[in-house]
């Protein structure tokens, strides 16, 4: 099965963990890791964007457009493939049985309220908010190239260590799944954000930042990029399935 769609104004938040406060992973799955003097860290981002015209391959007419919040950390498969482990998902509520039901993916149903393409303020920033349970806030506006340490080279090498993952796993009926896709070149813009609250995050994951979720390592924004989605290409069942422990820690 094939999704086409179109992201717009993806707004990419980044952080760097401590290896020491990952949760653990399935165990097809290891963490994509980078050193800051002898420390390892991994990486965390919550992905805010609109999916505009999303539909099978087949039936193009079926086109679905709504915003999306995606919440992943990052990792490498058995095969040694960057890939990104979803650990949560956010979208209107009439998204959600559509989309379990189609691509068997773990959103949730939640409040989303992101800027409109074109709209900004008079210095050029816009918001992004989100409400589930608890909330999250975000305002974010074109800034200078930035990141933090550890460092992944020079500023397109770390847009593009969070960009360019050609495949996507999460749980699901207890069994690891996946879906895999092309990644186009698309702009890039660098942002500077500021975080007014990230109290959503603390309802699901089991750590944060050591400076708080307000310590950005480095955020971006893609305007726009064309993805197609391509899930079942293998059997899941060629994945092993998480343990116990992971299960528990990744929610669906």
């Amino acid at each position: 099965m094939i999704l086409e769609t179109a992201n717009a104004d993806a707004l990419f938040l980044n952080w760097a963990i401590p290896e020491s406060s990952l949760p653990p992973l399935p165990q097809a799955l290891s963490y994509d890791t980078a050193l800051d003097g002898e420390r390892g860290f991994g990486f965390f981002s919550l992905v805010l964007f609109r999916q505009v015209g999303v539909h099978l391959k087949a039936a193009s007419w079926l086109a679905l457009s709504y915003p999306q919040a995606n919440a992943r950390l990052y990792v490498r498969d058995v095969a040694g493939t960057p890939s990104v482990y979803l650990t949560k998902q956010l979208a209107p509520a009439w998204v959600v049985p559509i989309a379990r039901a189609v691509a068997r993916q773990p959103l949730s149903a939640g409040l989303l309220d992101f800027p409109r393409p074109g709209v900004e303020s008079v210095d050029g920033s816009r918001r992004w908010r989100g409400h589930a349970g608890k909330g999250f806030e975000m305002v974010a506006k074109p800034g200078a190239p930035a990141s933090g340490a550890p460092r992944l080279g020079e500023w397109s090498a770390n847009a593009a260590f969070f960009r360019e993952r050609s495949r996507a796993y999460w749980v699901h009926a207890g069994a690891l799944r996946r879906t895999e896709t092309e990644h186009p070149q698309a702009d890039v813009v660098p942002m500077a954000v500021e975080v007014i609250s990230a109290d959503w995050l603390d309802t699901f994951l089991p750590f944060a930042p050591a400076g708080s979720w307000g310590e950005l390592h480095s955020a971006f924004l893609v305007p726009e990029v064309r993805l197609a989605f391509v899930f079942g290409s293998r059997p899941d069942l060629a994945v092993p399935a998480p343990s116990a422990a992971a299960s528990q820690a990744a929610v669906s």
